[in-house]
């Protein structure tokens, strides 16, 4: 971990398992791991001046200018390096909607922009200033490839240019072509290191003693299965626990007593496609709510969002048992900018009647239940270094497999209650689009101010109807408050 002007900051060389994986399923459509962050700011932008800002940004952190360079075999993950022909222009836009263009004009165009793939030999990064909303209002868009941050390391990096000060000077203007120049000379002469045929030479001797650790594992596994599987994942627990964590994580960690694992019987169908919905929630009444039922924000969150869906379901006459979910659990022990520390979790959630605390107390139960058989770095940080020896097209098809059985996942990430400005301008919302990535919908929350703002990120094959599913949510949540 590097260390700039006091800011933590976690940009490895080399990509981790669990990005590497996240970089691999990615030529899937499907499952594209895009993270975004949708900011409504009151008044209109000056692009020259925010210019000025992003060109800091990029110029102080050296993962915006860099490219993905595949590993040299399937044992060497990618890693990290100064693009060249890096062109600031094309990864920074700014345009005008239709004059006065709506909330919903603005969350159509986010959605294309969301589903559109990355140029795999740039930087994975886009800003957009969006002008002309109505209202005299603005909006910025910022689309990042989770294998750069997550959701929290996205926020710290967007901290260099949305501030807590409106008075904050406008930092001097960068020549961000000197920069990659002086970048990739400093590259040339400290990556030394061997040659093609001497990293083909370290990769075949690193390949073979894993292979003959495995084999004689494998004469033990007669007398003791766990061993096997105990080296193969190098998890750094027991294998026992190990495997209770995958089988909690990749099933649904339920028993088959709740109705197996049909979930849905309408969000079925899957495809490449992306609609957005944001509806927004008194984070105050939240706070009150999750006090006077003794629970925790995201538990009134997950009710409220459960409740929902099971409405909307009813409402058509295909009421649902139980619904297949999931959650984040972070792994995070720092505030660096960057970096990935996370892992999902599955959970398995009634569908059918009930009263909302009963729901509410299901949940918190399954959710802990769930949460405490995390150990580590969880899934993704156990599972990813061996799935990323498999060949793309059986680990893309086995997420595909996996990601189809969620009707909904769900993620949290943390905000601030302070007031930010973006180039002299208020910002008044953040939402925070997330990625779908073979499930149904994501519902994604971020807190800022006073206010809970909550996205659906749907894939509209499967939730054909999102307009009237976030008026369900809408109501669910107003139910669960009054009745707190």
């Amino acid at each position: 971990m590097s260390e700039e002007s006091g800011r933590g900051s976690r940009f490895d060389r080399q990509m981790s398992p669990a990005e590497a994986l996240m970089w691999n399923v990615e030529k899937d459509p499907w499952l594209n791991p895009s993270g975004a962050s949708l900011s409504i700011i009151d008044g209109q932008v000056d692009g020259e001046v925010f210019e000025r800002w992003l060109r800091s940004t990029v110029a102080a952190l050296p993962r915006l200018r860099e490219r993905v360079v595949p590993g040299f075999g399937r044992l060497e993950r990618p890693s990290w390096q100064p693009d060249p022909e890096f062109d600031f222009d094309y990864h920074y836009r700014h345009l005008d909607l239709a004059e006065a263009a709506d909330e919903r004009a603005l969350l159509d165009y986010v959605g294309l922009v969301f589903q559109e793939p990355y140029d795999r030999t740039r930087p994975l990064w886009q800003v957009t200033l969006i002008g002309g909303l109505d209202g005299d209002r603005s909006a910025l868009l910022m689309k990042l490839h989770h294998s750069i941050a997550d959701g929290y390391g996205m926020a710290r990096m967007q901290e260099r240019f949305m501030v807590r000060d409106p008075a904050s000077p406008v930092p001097d203007p960068v020549d961000l072509d000197a920069v990659v120049a002086r970048t990739c000379a400093e590259e040339s002469v400290e990556g030394g290191g061997p040659g093609p045929a001497g990293r083909a030479l370290e990769l075949a001797t690193a390949q073979a003693r894993l292979t003959r650790r495995l084999l004689a594992r494998a004469a033990l596994t007669g007398a003791d299965p766990s061993v096997l599987l105990d080296t193969a994942i190098g998890t750094a627990g027991s294998a026992e626990g190990y495997a209770k964590m995958l089988s909690s994580q990749l099933g649904s960690g339920q028993s088959d007593d709740d109705g197996g694992s049909a979930g849905s019987p309408m969000w079925t169908g899957r495809s490449r496609h992306r609609h957005l919905e944001i509806l927004r929630v008194p984070l105050g009444d939240v706070r009150k709510a999750a006090k006077a039922l003794d629970a925790s924000v995201n538990d009134v969150f997950m009710t409220g969002l459960i409740n929902g869906a099971v409405a909307h379901h009813d409402k058509r006459d295909q009421p649902a048992e139980a619904f297949n979910t999931s959650f984040v659990v972070s792994t995070r022990t720092d505030s660096a900018e960057g970096g990935n520390s996370f892992t999902p979790v599955r959970v398995r959630v009634p569908a059918g009647p009930m009263t909302t605390i009963d729901r509410l107390r299901a949940v918190q139960e399954r959710v802990q239940q769930q949460r405490s058989a995390v150990h580590g770095g969880g899934l993704m940080g156990g599972l990813a270094g061996v799935v990323n020896l498999l060949p793309t097209s059986l680990t893309t098809s086995t997420a595909r497999s996996q990601a189809s059985k969620i009707d909904f996942a769900t993620t949290n990430v943390r905000s601030t209650r302070s007031q930010l400005w973006v180039a002299g301008q208020r910002m008044t919302e953040v939402f925070a689009p997330g990625p779908v990535a073979g499930s149904a919908m994501i519902a994604s929350v971020i807190s800022y101010l006073d206010t809970m703002h909550i996205t659906l990120t749907v894939d509209p094959a499967a939730v054909t109807e999102p307009g009237p599913l976030r008026a369900d949510v809408e109501q669910a949540f107003a139910e669960l408050l009054a009745s707190a």
